[in-house]
């Protein structure tokens, strides 16, 4: 007997064999009889497939072939053959019977399906993220995940991923990759989403107006699910007009004020709410300069001294500054020393630049400054603190680690100064008196100076 195009079992030591084979192809198994008076039959899982009896061949299939040398032939096999299957030679008296036993294993690529089967999960924030993914396929599929472009590292391959959402950026969708080698890697995905309390984002917190100008404020908020957002006005709920308007693009909310009026100054609080609960922030809107902001332009003079170019942003002049200074210590703390200083002209522009240089430092030291601007309405907030040296003082990676870690007192420092601003509001009358009274006595003597200069020339 010749048989063509068929994957065949060859073991004949009676141990079992395996026999690897795709779908829909032929597989030849054997059954080795040495005496032509012995009956066989073919068995799988009990269910008999084929016998022969007195040289006829009985088969249960149109797929089933029993060949009288005892072999049986599976054509086109699918995945449901897979199994083993028992030859069993029933041999004259006084022998008996022997089996052998052969195993189709039918190979086809890999499948996958997700637990849950929807592909979607949401979770609350810091609860217990349980992902699963159910993978079927002949050899057995290797699984992996990944996420955002990356795959997640595993010490073993797991059908199931488990973490703590711990963070809402670990939402996203999430891919199952099954993978036995055979035709394309299987993927499934499931889509996590996970629920929170509204994050709002405010850029600027405070917001210089002026009568008559048009001003816009926004927050950003991030939300799951979705938040609702409403605009308060010094704590009540604005009524919107033609010209108070609010709107939204995807995550960012704004408040549209079309012509700012004296009474619109104030605090506007941007707050947002969903199930999970209620967030708020509050931007200021004042005629009050925006605090001032230091150039890049600054710099060392000399060794003792420093030049400030700073920036304020107020549609009134500016009428004066307030510049603090102090020697800068690594764990905060020193004294402030308090300079007030003119602004140095009338600009016409909202826009208002000053220059000063610091003199009397001391050489190759670090020192921090805040300055304040007045216009008509009052003082401003402070500005971020400055951290500046005078030449010869080391620059090193250390020395800029130091000065990174200190940003928080360097926050407390400038909510102290603004306490100390709005203290300052209470007295600043008597002290501007006394400004006022040392530039007219230092303007009387200075004439007085070039009277008498001018008279000993004449004589």
């Amino acid at each position: 007997m010749c048989v063509t195009g068929v994957q065949a079992a060859t073991n004949r030591d009676g141990h079992p064999t395996t026999v690897q084979i795709y779908e829909n192809e032929t597989v030849l198994l054997p059954c080795y009889v040495e005496d032509a008076q012995t009956r066989v039959r073919w068995w799988r899982d009990e269910i008999l497939l084929a016998e022969s009896s007195f040289g006829q061949e009985q088969q249960s299939s149109k797929r089933i072939t029993l060949y009288s040398n005892g072999s049986l032939r599976v054509h086109h096999v699918q995945r449901e053959d897979s199994g083993p299957y028992v030859c069993q030679a029933i041999r004259p008296s006084p022998w008996g019977h022997v089996t052998q036993v052969h195993e189709i294993e039918v190979m086809y690529p890999s499948s996958v399906e997700t637990v849950p089967e929807c592909g979607e999960l949401e979770v609350n924030l810091n609860e217990e993220v349980i992902m699963q993914c159910v993978a079927k396929g002949v050899p057995a599929p290797i699984i992996s995940w990944r996420t955002k472009g990356r795959e997640i590292p595993f010490r073993d391959t797991r059908a199931v991923l488990r973490f703590s959402a711990d963070n809402r950026n670990l939402s996203g969708r999430y891919t199952c990759v099954a993978n036995n080698g055979i035709g394309k890697p299987a993927e499934a995905h499931i889509d996590l989403r996970i629920r929170y309390k509204p994050e709002i984002y405010v850029k600027k917190p405070w917001v210089h107006a002026y009568p008559g100008i048009r001003v816009t404020l926004d927050c950003t908020v991030s939300a799951w699910p979705e938040a609702k957002v409403e605009w308060y006005f010094n704590n009540k709920m604005i009524n919107y007009t033609s010209r108070i308007v609010k709107y939204n693009t995807e995550n960012n909310y704004s408040l549209l004020i079309r012509y700012v009026t004296s009474n619109d100054s104030g605090s506007y609080t941007c707050r947002a709410s969903n199930s999970m609960g209620i967030t708020e922030k509050i931007i200021e809107l004042s005629q009050i300069a925006n605090p001032a902001v230091f150039k890049k332009e600054s710099g060392s003079a000399s060794s003792t001294s420093y030049n400030f170019i700073w920036v304020v942003d107020s549609y009134s002049p500016i009428i004066q500054y307030q510049f603090w200074f102090r020697r800068y210590k690594k764990n905060g703390g020193g004294e402030w020393h308090k300079l007030y200083i003119p602004a140095g002209g009338s600009d016409i522009s909202p826009v208002h630049v000053r220059s000063f240089n610091l003199t009397g430092l001391d050489a190759a030291t670090y020192y921090e400054t805040v300055v304040l601007s007045k216009n008509r309405y009052g003082w401003s907030h402070p500005s971020e603190i400055l951290r500046f040296h005078t030449e010869g003082a080391p620059v090193d990676s250390s020395e800029n680690s130091e000065m990174d870690d200190d940003q928080e007192q360097n926050r407390i420092a400038v909510i102290q100064l603004s306490s100390m601003s709005q203290h300052y509001l209470l007295t600043t009358d008597a002290s501007e008196s006394i400004y006022n009274q040392l530039q007219v006595l230092s303007l009387i003597l200075s004439t007085l100076c070039t009277l008498i200069i001018t008279r000993d020339r004449f004589n």
